[in-house]
């Protein structure tokens, strides 16, 4: 009972303590890559560029993407934005063409999601008389920096290689951090996972992954690699097929930004969490280990560091780990079936430590905002909500199956807030 017990902690110990080390190496990659000075200049050729915006139902925001999008540095003639009208039963199309948008309506109500939009698009511009160079892919509920489409026409037009084959991301935040501490710990958590580890990510020369919203193809990219129709993870599946086919990463363009809104209450919040999360369980359970095998056969780094990726949970979950890890020590010292619990909580403390450490210090490198500091003290409570609505929603789909279905979250639209990049990450 006793090696059983030592076997159980060991394994849970080694969990928590490997995901952190991981954190804080990229953590300590992406303060390095923040010192450096950001990529400037211009491209010799302003690429012809289509900005597509995948919209179901989204007649609260779209007006606000729409009109940062028509406020680009960019030359205006060298730019078209479409609006992809999904299955759409508001006034979606009418307020994209009322701003100059074209608009892209489809209506298939056996295929809903937003792959089957992008993939309808891009299919559709690929065969137009006029073929863009270059995809960018911006949600309906975003507001993008001014320099967004000349930074990545800059990177587009340099940094494809000879293949012609390149992608890249943005950096992707919340806009409406001010909106309670719900929205507030949303916008560090963005910081941390779309910023912090991209960065670290970048400077190791590995892929920062794609995010769904704020990013670039090339035309050549674009042209060998169809989006996938019927998948929570689409984003995730199309990076993984641009590795795996031509070893090729997604890069990071840290000087501009696409801001969503994120949902400020509880009711607006459980249906994009619960999604989001069992995407990301789905893609844990079917493609982690085969992916770490796959990188590890091939000796393709890009690969097996997406399967470690998947591997590291999220930092909920993993205060949930170590919480676990600290409750074990704590059992097996009081009844003695774990020997030297005295090191074994030495460890566990560390642990904690660095997981602070990474939260803090990542706050700092990527100069989040004051809100999600404060917003902090509600970590363990907006934890418990995560735990409770997934186990809920597990319980709820068991036996049922789940839907791949694009649902489209609820939200209150506010004030428009202009989109400027954040100040430079502090020294």
């Amino acid at each position: 009972m006793s090696l059983l017990y030592l076997i159980l902690v060991a394994c849970v110990g080694v969990v928590s303590l490997v995901s952190v080390l991981t954190l804080l190496f990229l953590l300590a990659a992406a303060a390095v890559f923040a010192r450096r000075p950001r990529l400037s200049g211009s491209a010799e050729a302003a690429l012809r560029l289509a900005v597509i915006v995948p919209a179901h139902d989204e007649e609260l925001m779209l007006a606000e993407t729409l009109k940062s999008l028509q406020a680009q540095s960019y030359p205006a003639e060298r730019y078209e934005i479409f609006v992809v009208a999904d299955n759409c039963t508001d006034r979606t199309a009418e307020i994209a063409r009322s701003l100059g948008a074209t608009v892209l309506e489809r209506t298939n109500l056996a295929e809903r999601g937003k792959g089957y939009a992008l993939n309808f698009a891009i299919s559709h511009l690929l065969t137009s008389p006029d073929v863009p160079d270059g995809f960018l892919i911006v949600d309906a509920d975003t507001c993008v920096s001014s320099e967004l489409l000349s930074a990545m026409n800059i990177r587009l037009a340099s940094g494809a290689g000879p293949s012609g084959l390149s992608a890249w991301q943005a950096r992707y935040g919340v806009l409406n951090s001010q909106d309670g501490w719900r929205a507030a710990l949303m916008a560090g958590a963005f910081d941390l996972v779309n910023h912090v580890k991209p960065m670290g990510r970048e400077m190791l020369g590995l892929s920062v992954g794609l995010k769904g919203n704020g990013m670039a193809f090339s035309r050549a990219l674009a042209a060998q690699i169809p989006w996938s129709g019927g998948s929570l993870t689409e984003d995730l599946d199309y990076g993984l097929e641009m590795a795996r086919r031509f070893h090729v990463r997604v890069g990071y363009a840290p000087e501009v930004t696409v801001l969503a809104q994120m949902p400020a209450d509880g009711t607006q919040a459980s249906s994009q969490r619960a999604r989001w999360e069992e995407g990301r369980a789905r893609m844990v359970r079917e493609r982690a280990l085969p992916l770490l095998l796959e990188g590890l056969r091939r000796r393709n780094l890009l690969l097996w560091d997406m399967g470690w990726d998947l591997v590291i949970p999220p930092l909920a979950e993993l205060a949930g780990v170590i919480g676990a890890w600290l409750l074990l020590i704590f059992l097996g010292g009081a009844t003695h079936l774990l020997p030297y619990a005295s090191t074994w909580a030495i460890s566990a403390g560390l642990t904690v430590l660095g997981l602070l450490i990474y939260i803090l210090a990542g706050f700092r490198v990527s100069n989040a905002p004051s809100e999600a500091y404060r917003a902090l003290i509600r970590a363990p409570f907006y934890a418990f909500w995560k735990f409770a609505l997934l186990l809920s929603r597990g319980l709820r789909r068991r036996g049922s199956g789940s839907s791949e279905e694009w649902v489209r979250t609820a939200r209150t639209p506010g004030a428009p807030i202009s989109p400027s990049p954040p100040e430079a990450p502090l020294p």
